[in-house]
């Protein structure tokens, strides 16, 4: 097949696409948008193929999954998981049935929300029975994703590939085509995790348990004495609002704890002031004789004047890029960064000039009204101060359980999915457990440009013969051995591809190569189909290539190392029985 210059055009935009995303040059909703308005620029694509997927059923119905995962989430809320995670359990009795429950739930549930949801009560069992909490976060990630192979709803990678498939009008893939070979590896998963994963994690210290020993690396304590000139002062006036390396993260004042600080907030004779960042510079500050001293017996040891939390930067935060002088944390979140900590080490630095990355762990000083999920797409809060949590009428439970009957019937195919998802959330709407304000809050417009730009790069993967293209070179690379060796390599492929970015995007880029495979060897695409389903899903080697191994990298205080040492075998194990089965239950001999 000859190489054309329009070919070369879209493989150049689809390598920078891949480029931009694993460096992080934009965020993922606009690194898709601007390849995808190169090649509408460029004339591969048209307006209405770029606009096809806002009217694809399959797009439609991840967001309507998302909501049905949340209101199920209200139904149960957290005593479910309180009664699971007994304290009375050894650590690998409650990895077992952390990992049977979690994938169990991901595989009817989108398992992205599962992690968030649990990341809690994980760590709150580890720290009541002084088990590190980096031996279970990456198995509750590394479950949910095996279980959220289980249906085609687990995961939204299965769905995106689903609506790509429905776009060129090719046959589903049904729900045995993902139920067999999801349970062989959900339950591989938990056997190597308990016999070998747990023994190669690593034992980190709590984040805030290390805070709590080391407390003067973090935060210096300084008072202001009768006579000081800062007495009457506001913050902003004092100077103290943009200092050189350090930030004014708490005032007490009596019996009065001030955090956030605002830059209005007047100085008082005896205030005890609290400083983050690089604390060498508060002495530099006091060496100025401005008003400020070290007080002679130090309280920092005094564990109840810090309301301390955990939290992490999500994949898709609008923080991601920000400086935090200009993102108004304080403001919105009620709450100071203490310190951040990014791939298993704290960030130096001025803690308002930091730029914040997915995956930063934030340490909070926070004030007593936080509100987790009213900003829960920007930061996810790990770690909260405990609430009572009133008991819901049973009516409610019932919901919740014929929620799971109706989902499951969508999913085994009595009910067309999206029918049964409406029929859900329109109960829940009117039930009042998911209301208007909840429902913006869940819709991610940064996931629906992600998915209709995805689609429209397959479009133009297809169109211009780049797939074709691509097809042909790993034909030739396996025909002397067999469709077996064709579907090994692109199996390879798309694991090692979804390392590097995102799976919805990894799904979405080898499509049409799968298609154009199964159509030049004159094969059903079925199994290419689930090769690169099972595939794209398939990245447990590397912090970045799936949400949910991001969001547990910060909390277990991993290393980039401690995925591959933990995630490589998994993955070889995972590769074998995938290609090994699919090879087999769809009949592709030598």
């Amino acid at each position: 097949m000859e190489f054309t210059l329009i070919q070369g055009l879209v493989l150049g935009i689809v390598v920078l696409l891949v480029i931009s995303l694993y460096r992080e040059w934009f965020n993922p909703a606009l690194s898709f948008f601007v390849a995808v308005l190169a090649l509408l620029l460029a004339g591969v694509i048209s307006p209405t193929e770029l606009l096809r997927g806002l009217s694809n059923q399959q797009i439609i119905v991840i967001f309507l999954l998302i909501l049905v995962t949340a209101g199920i989430r209200a139904v149960f809320g957290a005593a479910f998981f309180t009664r699971l995670f007994k304290t009375t359990l050894k650590p690998k009795a409650f990895l077992l049935r952390m990992m049977v429950v979690s994938s169990s739930i991901s595989s009817l549930l989108n398992n992205t929300p599962i992690v968030a949801f649990l990341i809690p009560y994980v760590k709150d069992w580890a720290d009541r029975t002084g088990t590190p909490a980096s031996k279970l976060l990456i198995p509750l990630s590394y479950v949910t994703i095996l279980g959220g192979m289980i249906t085609v709803i687990g995961t939204s990678t299965n769905l995106v590939l689903v609506g790509l498939m429905s776009e060129y009008n090719l046959p589903l893939l049904g729900f045995k085509d993902f139920l067999f070979l999801g349970l062989l590896v959900t339950v591989a998963g938990w056997i190597y995790i308990y016999f070998i994963g747990y023994s190669l994690l690593p034992e980190n210290v709590n984040k805030i348990d290390d805070v709590r020993l080391n407390l003067k690396e973090y935060i210096i304590e300084t008072e202001i004495f009768e006579g000081s000139s800062l007495i009457g002062k506001t913050v902003k006036d004092a100077g103290l609002r943009n200092l050189q390396d350090l930030f004014l993260v708490e005032i007490i004042r009596q019996d009065e704890v001030i955090s956030p600080v605002s830059p209005e907030v007047k100085l008082e004779a005896g205030d005890t002031l609290f400083f983050s960042g690089n604390t060498q510079s508060i002495y530099n500050l006091i060496h100025q004789d401005n008003g400020l001293r070290i007080p002679k017996q130090e309280s920092l040891e005094m564990q109840n004047q810090f309301n301390f939390i955990e939290a992490v930067i999500p994949a898709s935060s609008d923080l991601i890029g920000k400086r935090i002088k200009d993102s108004d944390f304080r403001k919105k979140y009620n709450a100071s960064i203490v310190a951040i900590h990014r791939n298993g080490k704290r960030v130096s630095g001025k803690v308002g000039e930091m730029q914040l990355a997915g995956g930063d762990f934030l340490l909070l000083l926070s004030g007593d009204e936080i509100n987790p999920a009213k900003h829960e797409k920007e930061l996810f809060y790990i770690s909260l101060p405990k609430k009572i949590e009133y008991k819901k009428p049973v009516w409610k439970y019932w919901v919740g359980a014929g929620s799971f009957l109706i989902l499951l019937a969508g999913i085994v195919g009595i009910l067309p999915l999206f029918t049964a998802t409406l029929i859900i959330i329109t109960a829940l709407i009117f039930l009042g457990i998911l209301n208007i304000t909840e429902i913006r809050r869940q819709l991610d417009f940064d996931l629906l440009m992600v998915l209709v730009c995805s689609l429209a790069i397959g479009i133009a993967l297809e169109k211009s013969g780049t797939a074709a293209l691509i097809a042909t070179g790993l034909i030739k690379t396996g025909q002397s051995i067999g469709p077996v060796a064709v579907l090994s390599a692109l199996f390879v492929v798309t694991i090692f591809l979804t390392a590097l970015v995102t799976n919805p995007a990894a799904v979405s880029i080898m499509f049409p190569i799968a298609m154009s495979l199964s159509q030049q060897l004159e094969l059903s695409s079925t199994p290419f189909f689930v090769a690169i389903a099972f595939a794209a899903s398939g990245d447990f080697m590397t912090p970045i290539g799936y949400q949910t191994n991001l969001m547990v990298y910060g909390p277990g205080g991993y290393t980039f190392k401690d995925f591959v040492k933990v995630g490589t075998p998994l993955t070889v194990i995972y590769s074998v029985i995938c290609i090994g089965f699919i090879a087999w239950y769809y009949q592709l001999y030598l």
